[in-house]
This record gives structure tokens, sequence and C-alpha cells, in this order.
């Protein structure tokens, strides 16, 4: 059964879903390899279809996973609170048994680095295509640092991070490694160094 999670952080609330692993398992046909999307630092990624039709992402933190659940629940938090078009939604999340998810809208193109570093799909990108992708990351970033309620610096930006719509409208997914500002802030440093070598 799915119920609306009210994430709180500073005071504020979400409506993401809250979905438990068997809506999950039933959505993935049982997390298949057919169903396999891709594997990243997080975990694998799978297509999923809710019982509503509705096409999902599903990313399933893996037990070797150097990612914990700091980084689960910061993309939560802050993808909850992210509206942009050139932002990836995120639908809700599971947590159950040892079990961590995070469900997003399926973006059915796939991810800039797919068509990039692939010598006949980088010709699909003509130059109308590029500057488009182009213009909705910097949409995507300007959101982020200058519009947004929080001032945000996601920190692993890269073409696996892009995602592609239907229409290759492009969508910056990935916020585990994001850093909030404060509006006032103008540098901050890090003890640690994040993102992919």
């Amino acid at each position: 059964m799915r119920s609306k999670s009210k994430a709180r952080k500073g005071g504020e609330s979400s409506n993401l879903q809250v979905f438990n692993f068997n809506e999950m398992k039933e959505a993935t046909n049982d997390f298949s390899f057919d169903n396999k999307l891709g594997q990243g630092g997080y975990g694998p990624v799978y297509k999923g279809k809710l019982r509503n039709g509705q096409e999902i992402a599903v990313k399933r933190l893996s037990e070797t996973s150097s990612q914990g659940l700091e980084q689960f629940e910061n993309e939560v938090i802050l993808t909850a609170k992210l509206q942009h078009i050139n932002l990836v939604k995120v639908v809700g999340f599971c947590v159950e048994r040892e079990e961590k998810m995070l469900i997003y809208e399926y973006m059915p193109s796939k991810s800039l680095d797919y068509y990039i570093y692939n010598q006949d799909r980088r010709l699909l990108l003509d130059w109308e295509k590029r500057v488009q992708i182009i213009e909705g990351i910097i949409q995507g970033l300007l959101y982020l640092q200058e519009y947004s309620r929080l001032t945000i610096i996601h920190r692993n930006l890269k073409a696996s991070n892009i995602l592609l719509d239907l229409h290759l409208k492009s969508k910056i997914s990935d916020f585990g490694m994001a850093r909030v500002f404060k509006k006032d802030e103008v540098e901050a440093n890090t003890r640690h160094i994040v993102g992919t070598p």
C-alpha cells in the first residue's frame, strides 16, 4: 500500500510516495536482468511499471555501494524539494528490510553518455539536438544555483547523470553528493573528495 511521506528538513515537507518492497519487486519483474537499465556507484537501476501503468526507474542501493544512508537521505530530501523541468523527478522511495530504493520518472532515451561515447549513436545527436541538451543542462544548473529555494551545488555532474526524455530534452539526475548552501554563503570548504574519479 502506498502512502504520502512527510520527508522533513528545515520544516518543509514533500509528497513523495512510499512504496513497499513487494510493489517494487512486482514493478520490476523481480528485478529481472531484462529490466536492468544500468549500474552506478549507488547500485543497479531497473525499469519498472506501476499498477496504474506509470513507467518508473528504480535505483536500488547495493550492499557493496560506497554511497550509504547519508547519500540516500540527501537525495530523497533534496529532490523532493526541487521542482524544475530540467531535473529528474523523484516519484518516491522504498525503505524496507535492508532495502533502500529511489523511484524516479522513467527517461526512455537513456543518459547522455549512451550517445556521446559511442561512434554510431553520437551521430543521432546533430548540432541542433546538442544545443538543446546543453541549454537544458544550463537551465537546470541555473535553477539549482540561483532560483531554487535552496542553493545547490551538484558536485557529480557528468554525462551519465544527464538523462534524456523521449524528445531528447535533458534532465539532471543523481543528487546524492549535492551540497546545500545558504543564500548568503559565497564559499565553503569540504573535507572529502566526492564525485567520479
